[in-house]
């Protein structure tokens, strides 16, 4: 319970994961590694997949929102449903078939829903950084939260000034 308490105030400043690929609508994970850090008030992301090294900044005053999701892999579950009813039909020929292609279909729904896809997502007015999680989420969620936590002061100035000068005026 002490280390709990311990994790929750500490302040995560950079994470790391796999980099996310683009395949049609869906975010897919790739070879490699993403790492993201707070320097200063920017956000810099590092993704070095094979020969390819990527360098994104984004000013933490311009990110939106941020998200975190967690999916079963969909690709697995669609092929373990398919083998599903290929089993059904193969029962008709053989049991055997049959037997050894519904095994093979419920062991890749189980597998496609309990090791879930979880990735961590930063919007910014035209940039996205996503980062596929290979720790605990809870580490991800704590970084998601300081970040929004310094978005929202390094805007609240203004915001401040701004009242401050009205009051004077009126």
């Amino acid at each position: 319970m002490n280390g709990t308490n311990m994790r929750t105030n500490q302040q995560v400043v950079e994470i790391t994961g796999a980099p996310a690929q683009v395949w049609g609508n869906v975010l897919v994970p790739a070879r490699g590694t993403i790492i993201v850090k707070v320097t200063g008030d920017t956000l810099q992301g590092t993704t070095k997949t094979g020969l390819e090294k990527r360098e994104t900044w984004i000013r933490i005053q311009n990110i939106d929102s941020v998200e975190t999701l967690e999916a079963p892999i969909y690709a697995l579950l669609g092929f373990g449903g398919f083998l599903a009813f290929s089993a059904l039909g193969a029962f008709r020929n053989s049991s055997v078939l049959g037997l050894i292609l519904l095994v093979i279909a419920v062991a890749l729904i189980v597998y496609a829903i309990t090791n879930k896809r979880r990735y961590l997502a930063i919007y910014s007015h035209r940039n996205a950084i996503v980062v596929f999680m290979n720790k605990s989420p809870e580490l991800y969620q704590q970084f998601a939260m300081n970040v929004l936590a310094l978005s929202r002061k390094l805007n609240a100035p203004s915001n401040t000034q701004t009242r401050h000068q009205t009051q004077i005026q009126a």
